[in-house]
């Protein structure tokens, strides 16, 4: 099983951007032209761009984001390098990129204050990076690029991802949307007691002070789509600061969907999955490290070493204290079921695991950074089908 560690290590490293020069490249770049030719980069990079994954939220994802950031930051610069730019647009360009290579100088900062867990340094850099892009935007607005150093238009999409039609799984008696609905409301309302009682039996109970957190990230919010996968359905709600907040909800054991967990994705969490990604890859994994004992292939298989279930003794099985942990542990080692993918998308891959009492839901994060990376961050059960 050591294979799985060495082969989720791979997948880590495979994915590289590549600058993307203009179709155009050989055609002369004006001052006239340079504002579309540059927008052109800027588009053909906008899918690195959204393969970046959630925002990081702990120290060791925050240097993953960075890390990934400067690397598609880069690419757009080595695209402009293509272009057959004359003197004049060259001097122009040349403020453009200036600033952006002081915005890739911070995102290497920001990486490695994260690395080191220097906050002081962490802030210094953001601060910088702040008035690197303040000049950005302001080369920007001057050369009247309408892609490059603009805010994209964040989007939701239908993934078209689905259980297979002959799964036997249970169906939740609730919409997503009417769960989502119900969630953003009780949010919004600051009730702790409504809060907690629309959130799945195995997502624990939040206390006031977290209620309160949750009341402020959702207030003005709405729901800007779903999307529905059988026993699991997802719901992109941008709240408060028109930050996107893709939250799932899994069937509870009473046959509602509930709220399971949320992330930030600043892309858009409700779009199609990045190709090449190893959402399946890592459930697969996931599993196999639980049956074989192998701690370090499992420990492999999560976001980063700050997760809640990364194992420091000797036993995978100690990955949880939930009340479900023993159930979901037995059910994988005593059978021989691999995970089916039910839903994936620019935030979470959603699998089905067949079990004994209950059945399975095994929710995989997109994790920051470069590639479309995914690791294993949570497991609910659901009821059998009746």
């Amino acid at each position: 099983m050591k294979k799985l560690a060495v082969l989720l290590v791979t997948l880590l490293a495979g994915f590289a951007v590549t600058a993307c020069g203009s179709s155009n490249s050989n055609k002369e770049v004006t001052s006239d032209t340079l504002a579309s030719a540059m927008d052109e980069v800027c588009t053909e990079t906008n899918a690195d761009f959204d393969s970046l994954g959630v925002r990081g939220l702990s120290n060791p994802a925050i240097a993953l984001e960075f890390q990934g950031t400067a690397e598609v930051r880069q690419a757009v610069i080595d695209g402009f390098e293509e272009l057959n730019v004359n003197d004049d647009a060259q001097a122009e360009l040349d403020k453009y990129v200036a600033a952006s290579e002081k915005i890739i100088a911070q995102d290497k900062a920001i990486a490695k204050a994260a690395e080191d867990g220097d906050q002081k340094a962490m802030g210094e850099a953001f601060a910088a990076q702040d008035a690197a892009f303040k000049e950005r935007d302001k080369v920007a607005k001057e050369l009247g690029t309408e892609v490059c150093g603009q805010t994209p238009d964040i989007k939701v999409e239908d993934t078209g991802t689905a259980p297979p039609s002959d799964l036997d799984a249970v169906e939740p008696k609730n919409t997503v949307e009417e769960a989502a609905d119900q969630y953003l409301k009780d949010g919004i309302s600051g009730d702790c007691e409504a809060i907690n009682a629309n959130r799945h039996t195995d997502a624990g109970e939040l206390a006031e002070e977290s209620c309160a957190s949750v009341k402020k990230a959702l207030v003005n919010g709405k729901v800007a789509g779903t999307e529905s996968y059988g026993p699991v359905g997802q719901a992109e709600i941008v709240g408060n600061a028109d930050i996107h907040l893709p939250t799932y909800f899994v069937t509870d054991l009473d046959g509602n969907l509930r709220y399971g967990g949320d992330a930030i994705n600043d892309q858009g969490g409700l779009r199609p999955a990045p190709e090449g990604n190893d959402a399946q890859a890592t459930a697969e994994a996931t599993v196999q490290t639980i049956r074989d004992n192998d701690v370090d292939a499992f420990n492999a298989t999560l976001p980063d070493s700050e997760s809640a279930f990364f194992v420091k003794g000797g036993d995978v099985a100690d990955f949880s204290d939930g009340k479900f942990t023993k159930e979901f542990v037995a059910d994988i080692k005593d059978g021989d079921a691999e995970p089916v993918q039910l839903g994936l998308n620019s935030t979470w891959g959603f699998y089905f695991l067949e079990g004994s009492k209950y059945d399975w839901v095994m929710a995989m994060i997109h994790i920051p950074g470069l590639g479309g990376h995914y690791r294993f961050s949570g497991y609910y059960p659901v009821p059998k089908p009746e």
